[in-house]
C-alpha cells in the first residue's frame, strides 16, 4: 500500500545513516543517539510524532520509542545478542547488527531491516548486502 511503502522508505533512510555510523571510533552510546535522531525526524514526517513535542521531550524517555522500541544495533560475537561496554569505541574486526523498524500499532503496520555489518579500518562491509533492500529490487523478486 502507499502507506507501507512510505514507512518502508522511512525505515529504509534510518538504516541507510545508521550504516554510516557504524564506523571505527564512534561508540555504542553516540550511535545510537544519532540513529534516535534521525528516526525521530523520519516519524516527524510520517506524521506520527509532532516537532514540538519532540523538542520539548523529558531525554531519558524519547518520544520516538513508541513506534521504534529496540535498539538500532547490538554487539554480534560468542552469542547472537552478545553485550559490550556502551562507551567502548568501536574497532575494526567488531560485528554489529544494524536493525531499525518502525511499528505503527494502530494501523497494524510494522517494518524492519536487519543486516550484520563488519567494522574495517577503512569504513564498513554489509555482510547481507546481496539481499535486495531497494523497493524496486524486492518488487521485481516478488513477480518471479
Amino acid at each position: 500500500s502507499p502507506r507501507q511503502r512510505q514507512v518502508y522508505e522511512a525505515v529504509l533512510r534510518v538504516f541507510r545513516f545508521a550504516s554510516s555510523r557504524l564506523v571505527v571510533g564512534n561508540s555504542i552510546e553516540e550511535y545510537h543517539k544519532s540513529v534516535g535522531e534521525t528516526m525521530e525526524q523520519e516519524l516527524i514526517k510520517l506524521d506520527l510524532l509532532k516537532a514540538d513535542d519532540v523538542k520539548n521531550q523529558d531525554p531519558d524517555a524519547p518520544l520516538y520509542k513508541q513506534y521504534f522500541p529496540h535498539g538500532t544495533s547490538h554487539y554480534l560475537g560468542l552469542d547472537v545478542h552478545d553485550v559490550g561496554y556502551k562507551y567502548r569505541k568501536f574497532e575494526a574486526g567488531m560485528v554489529y547488527t544494524n536493525e531499525p523498524g518502525i511499528y505503527i500499532r494502530e494501523e497494524k503496520l510494522g517494518i524492519r531491516l536487519e543486516n550484520d555489518i563488519l567494522l574495517t579500518a577503512t569504513g564498513n562491509e554489509d555482510l547481507m548486502a546481496d539481499i535486495p533492500l531497494e523497493l524496486a529490487d524486492i518488487e521485481r523478486l516478488m513477480k518471479r
